[in-house]
């Protein structure tokens, strides 16, 4: 390994699979640079690029892919895809060839060209992408444990799980996910207050640690929800006598206010694959379980069998009430203000579905919304959804309020669909609306769900003058060279890390973070969740171009919507 000397301090850059000139070359751009803060290892042979990239020793990695393009590209994905966090820049001879687009598709960060490549260019790449790097990992940290209890959460419980799913399968065996409730977390939150909660959900998660194996993955995945995943389990009597020792040890007295309760808890048990194959299935039928162990009394423990499937078949009836409410007229759209921050005016809405149920009345949107990208209903009710907001957008203009956007949510299976651009179009041409006051909202993950697909997408949308905002911001992975190359207007701050952006300083350091990074690539901020005045007050100070949330209004029906307007507009008067 041969380095350019200089501080431990500074950032290391791992340049894998250059020659001793190329070395020598960025050896010579780093030297130019004043001040500078990296430093350059060289690693000729891609053979150990793998367990240097792993190793933890470098903040970002130079991966030459001229050579030996293949061998590049295949060390580039299997790093990624064993769980890699670390930023690789794909080098390539010409701008836009063939690697550095795989590259990309493959996960790199970002790429140069060596054939063009001067030293500002080098250096802001590679400033770049350690800086998002370093607020990625912080947010992974956020994003991947829960701060209560210092356990794995949902999202790393989710990753756990399809690791687990997976070695199972090549392996042909047997793995158990236990669901574990707390039946008195309630009682105990509501007879000695919400800190007795918070200390009585810690107290349990440390005595799950201390009572499984360390091979065993524990995480929190709700209030009072823990999860326990058993690999390579024998049986159920194996299984059974786990969840015994979980309720022995969860039930030991805990001291509240100079008393000990006993909580008793219920646990669902699914086996992999006999109760389903995929982490949502497992899920969903141990929660069917824990819910009829909760029928019993005291703590119990249950197995999924078919006898539980109750749940499927609400799905089923739920499916078929979507199909009926979409002949029936049963949606309505409500909207909820975007406000400019430096001026407290409305600028635009967010429009936001609803189903409005002949029996059960309003159904949340959290309900039904995943039911339908199940089934494939969210196409048609997608296009439901763009249709009713340009007649609003009309609707709007007729009463004098010609100057406000609205932004409809797209789900990645609206852009898996061919005919999306087309009926799309379509729909906003017959509608008769300035298709420059539209803009759709896409998460990362759709983005990535089909990059080409949905870049062509967008690209063919954004001709009519679309525009297009990337939605739950910091909650995905998407590269410098990916939001350079789509026609993104905006970044929304996902509401998870508003929510304590006054009392958390880490998630007010992100948040910052982001406004800075959107501001650095022309995109305006939108920040999403807002209920306080101390929130707006730190978006305000911060630079944040516009917020949204309770603080200002829920979501209202489209008259609702413009006689708020109305009174806003006479109130200013």
């Amino acid at each position: 390994m041969i380095g350019i000397e200089m501080q431990e301090s500074m950032a290391r850059i791992l340049l894998l699979g250059s020659n001793l000139a190329e070395y020598r070359r960025f050896e010579a751009m780093l030297s130019s640079i004043q001040q500078s803060s990296f430093q350059l290892l060289w690693c000729e042979q891609l053979e150990n690029g793998k367990a240097e990239i792993v190793s933890g020793n470098y903040d970002a990695v130079l991966l030459d892919c001229q050579h030996q393009p293949d061998t590049a590209l295949l060390l580039l994905q299997e790093t990624l895809e064993q769980g890699c966090l670390l930023p690789i820049i794909a080098l390539t001879a010409e701008v836009d060839n063939t690697a550095s687009q795989q590259a990309l598709q493959y996960g790199a960060a970002d790429y140069l060209s060596l054939d063009n490549l001067d030293d500002y260019v080098f250096q802001r790449c590679i400033g770049y992408a350690i800086d998002k790097s370093q607020v990625e990992k912080k947010i992974n940290q956020l994003n991947l444990y829960d701060p209560l209890t210092g356990i794995p959460n949902r999202m790393l419980f989710r990753q756990t799980m399809e690791r687990a799913i997976e070695l199972a399968k090549t392996q042909q065996i047997s793995l158990a996910l236990l669901l574990i409730n707390l039946d008195g977390f309630k009682k105990v939150n509501e007879s000695y207050g919400s800190e007795a909660g918070d200390r009585l959900v810690a107290t349990m998660a440390q005595r799950l640690t201390r009572c499984v194996r360390k091979s065993d993955g524990i995480a929190r995945v709700g209030g009072d929800e823990f999860t326990l995943v058993l690999e390579d389990c024998h049986g159920n009597d194996d299984v059974a006598l786990v969840a015994k020792k979980v309720i022995d040890v969860l039930s030991a007295p805990f001291t509240v206010a100079g008393q000990g309760l006993i909580v008793s808890c219920s646990i669902g048990i699914a086996i992999y694959p006999e109760a389903g194959e995929s982490v949502d299935d497992l899920l969903k039928r141990a929660n069917m379980a824990m819910l009829e162990a909760k029928t019993q009394r005291g703590s119990q423990y249950n197995f999924y069998n078919e006898d539980t499937n109750a749940d499927a078949m609400y799905r089923i009836n739920l499916e078929a009430d979507l199909r009926r409410a979409l002949r029936n007229s049963e949606f309505e759209m409500h909207y909820q203000p975007r406000v400019a921050i430096g001026t407290g005016v409305t600028v635009g809405m967010e429009a936001l579905i609803r189903w409005r149920h002949p029996t059960r009345g309003l159904v949340s949107p959290n309900e039904f919304i995943p039911v339908a990208e199940e089934c494939g209903l969210i196409v048609p009710i997608g296009y439901w959804v763009i249709q009713q907001a340009c007649e609003d957008m009309r609707f709007f203009d007729e009463n004098g309020h010609d100057s406000l956007d609205i932004a409809i949510n797209l789900s990645f299976k609206q852009l898996q669909d061919n005919m999306f651009v087309d009926t799309a179009t379509r729909i906003i041409e017959q509608s008769g609306v300035d298709a420059h006051r539209l803009e759709f909202e896409l998460t990362e993950t759709a983005i990535m769900s089909n990059y080409q697909q949905t870049y062509e997408g967008m690209m063919a949308l954004s001709k009519l003058g679309i525009t297009f905002s990337l939605d739950d911001f910091g909650t995905g992975f998407s590269s410098f060279a990916h939001i350079q190359r789509l026609p993104i207007s905006a970044l929304k701050v996902d509401r998870s890390f508003v929510r304590n952006v006054v009392k958390n300083d880490d998630d007010g350091i992100i948040v910052k973070a982001m406004i800075n990074l959107a501001h650095s690539l022309r995109l305006q901020v939108i920040a999403e969740g807002v209920e306080t005045l101390e929130q707006v007050q730190f978006l305000w100070q911060n630079h944040c171009d516009q917020v949204q949330g309770f603080y200002f209004s829920p979501a209202v029906s489209a008259t609702d919507f413009n006689l708020m307007i109305d009174q806003r507009a006479t109130a200013a008067v």
